[in-house]
């Protein structure tokens, strides 16, 4: 027993001074530590995420989809992809089970950048703001949800060529957003793009035409809106 114990002793010893045990606990550590952060991280099972490398733009998303408590039976999927019209976009997928069956499942694109911004980074924002950028968009999700795919179809066909529609559709969900309880994270988002000098005026010139105005935004509450939030088709 004893020679046994010198024998393993010897090896340890041969494998540490080789460098080799060493780099064995290392990469024991390692994966130890990248279990840890999955488990911490782990994300609801509606929820799925593409090319997102920053935690702190999931976890806002994360946040505002569990406050949105109609939204958890929909498989939504947040991926980072180039917008040229927008910073960010909410859309419904359209695939077979969904066209067919009815299945609905939606997608948030985010830019990498802020529009017209080649060094604004969106994971940059503060906490405030990118909450209040997700709890509008997850607001036209929530709009969306009492429409066929048929009526989806008519429904993108009217915002893109109907000016007075379009604009029913961004106060809506404006107002769904605050109706859940992000009146402070809209304002949020709404001031940094309004009173932001590195942002390109025709930016902002579209959100003062199409979205509800600060002004507007504070006389709201969680209660009590402005005009009544249906976009309708």
């Amino acid at each position: 027993m004893k020679s046994l114990f010198v024998f393993t002793k010897s090896i340890i010893r041969n494998l540490f001074y080789r460098g080799i045990l060493p780099v064995l606990l290392a990469g024991v550590l390692m994966v130890s530590q990248a279990s840890t952060i999955k488990a911490q991280h782990q994300l609801p099972s509606n929820i799925h995420v593409e090319n997102i490398t920053s935690q702190k733009v999931i976890n806002a998303f994360v946040k505002v989809v569990n406050r949105y408590e109609t939204l958890k039976k929909y498989k939504i999927t947040l991926v980072q992809s180039k917008i040229n019209s927008s910073t960010m976009q909410a859309q419904p997928v359209y695939n077979w089970n969904s066209f067919f069956r009815g299945v609905k499942s939606y997608q948030v694109k985010v830019g990498k950048y802020v529009r017209d911004s080649d060094h604004i980074k969106v994971e940059d924002l503060d906490e405030d703001v990118l909450t209040g950028w997700f709890a509008h968009e997850l607001g036209h999700i929530v709009d969306y949800e009492p429409y066929s795919n048929i009526e989806m179809l008519k429904y993108g066909l009217k915002y893109m060529f109907s000016d007075e529609f379009k604009k029913k559709v961004e106060y809506a969900a404006d107002y769904i957003a605050i109706t859940y309880d992000f009146k402070k994270e809209i304002l949020a988002s709404k001031r940094y793009i309004l009173e932001n000098d590195l942002l390109d005026n025709a930016y902002k010139d579209k959100i003062k035409k199409y979205y509800l105005s600060i002004e507007d935004v504070e006389l709201c509450t969680k209660d009590e809106i402005v005009m009544k939030p249906v976009s309708g088709i």
